[in-house]
């Protein structure tokens, strides 16, 4: 039988959720500017700045250090000026460096830009990586934790196709303009969302030190094995396909992101979680199952499954990584961990990328889907230890 408290109830349970919804939004928006500058970024180093190869590789990878060193900083910071002022002041920090990408007049300028613009982003991706997750109710923050990824799978989709018909439209200079000025548009929505501050008093106590460390230390260093997953399909899968004079090899990567943004957006109304050993251990065999379809796959129609299997697995592995964060540290220190753990996503893409790379090169593309699999069945054994610290489920 109904009471009366329940309509309030969900009332405030949907309002929380637009809320989160809203504040991923932003965080889809203030990722445009990178996306939308990412494919005209080289042809502007070699054409206007007379850049080689090695000059392109600096100035697009320009901003992945700051971005990685700001996120756990950021953190800190969250506690004591709270994620609005965060997300806007990075907000306004990626605009103007964008912005001023034209008035670059060497390759030393635009790195130095980039890294603002990583600064920026950086900051910006921490405050509005964590602010969901404050503003929902427990039950709601595996989902609210996977929102900010979906978004900016999206971003990414979106973005490329968008700035290249931009520069075509009015010019390389004008596009960097209008890039950054779009991230401005976080700023409204920032301001209309209840921000939730920490306080004191809330605090959680019997919170044993160790078991916080371990439970931001066990996920995050899963997480860096998960992106393993991700760096080889996202950079090895169409140079695979290419090395077999097989065209369209994109189509393995739109599958992975297509498959992690449907199931995710499903997750709105399915409510499962897969927060205990087994059901997580089975996430990561998914994964690496499709990694290794990947590699001993001689069409397209196996490379898609695999890209397929692949958004499965990762559909739920970096949300319910980062619940067990949330569930083994204080509120107090919820910010620093998850701003942290979600660095280390992109330490493991670059790693991944990196050493996947040199093991291609010296065995060949198959060899190195097969042991991006074994790296990810490492991440499944420290995953199941990091579930049984949380105790979530």
């Amino acid at each position: 039988m109904r009471t009366e408290l329940e309509p309030a109830v969900e009332t405030t349970d949907k309002r929380s959720m637009r809320h989160a919804l809203l504040i991923s939004l932003a965080s889809g928006i203030g990722y445009m500017p990178f996306a939308l500058t990412i494919p005209i970024l080289p042809g502007y180093v070699t054409g206007r700045l007379h850049g080689g190869p090695a000059e392109v590789g600096a100035v697009v990878g320009g901003y992945a250090l700051t971005a990685l060193l700001s996120r756990p900083v950021s953190g800190a910071l969250m506690n004591r000026l709270g994620a609005r002022a965060l997300t806007i002041g990075g907000a306004v920090l990626t605009t103007l460096a964008t912005a001023c990408y034209p008035l670059a007049g060497s390759i030393a300028a635009l790195i130095g830009l980039r890294m603002l613009v990583g600064v920026g982003m950086g900051v910006m991706l921490a405050a509005t990586g964590v602010w969901p997750v404050q503003l929902v109710a427990k039950d709601r923050q595996s989902w609210a934790l996977g929102l900010g990824g979906t978004v900016n799978y999206v971003a990414i989709g979106l973005g490329a196709p968008l700035g290249t018909l931009t520069d075509h439209l009015v010019g390389t200079a004008n596009t960097f303009v209008i890039a950054g000025l779009i991230a401005l548009l976080v700023i409204p929505i920032a301001l209309c969302v209840p921000e939730v501050r920490f306080s004191p008093k809330t605090e959680r106590t019997g919170i044993a030190q160790g078991r916080a460390l371990l439970g931001t230390v066990l996920p995050s260093v899963a997480l860096v094995f998960t992106a393993f997953g991700f760096a080889a399909v996202s950079s090895f899968a169409v140079a695979k396909f290419d090395a077999l004079g097989i065209a369209g090899g994109a189509v393995v990567v739109t599958a992975y992101s297509l498959t992690v943004v449907l199931l995710r957006i499903a997750g709105t109304w399915i409510r499962w979680e897969a927060t205990r050993p087994v059901a997580l251990a089975g996430l990561f065999l998914v994964e690496a199952l499709g990694v290794a379809l990947i590699g001993v796959s001689d069409g397209l129609g196996v490379g898609v499954i695999g890209g397929v299997l692949i958004g499965v697995g990762m559909w739920q592995i970096y949300p319910v990584l980062g619940l067990f964060v949330v569930r083994s540290v204080s509120e107090r220190r919820r910010a620093t961990a998850l701003s942290t753990f979600g660095a280390c996503f992109t330490v493991g893409l670059a790693a991944g990328s990196s050493s996947l790379g040199l093991v291609a090169q010296a065995t060949g593309y198959q060899a190195m889907f097969l042991v991006c699999a074994a790296c990810i069945g490492l991440g499944l054994l420290v995953a199941v230890a990091a579930a049984r610290v949380a105790r979530v489920g």
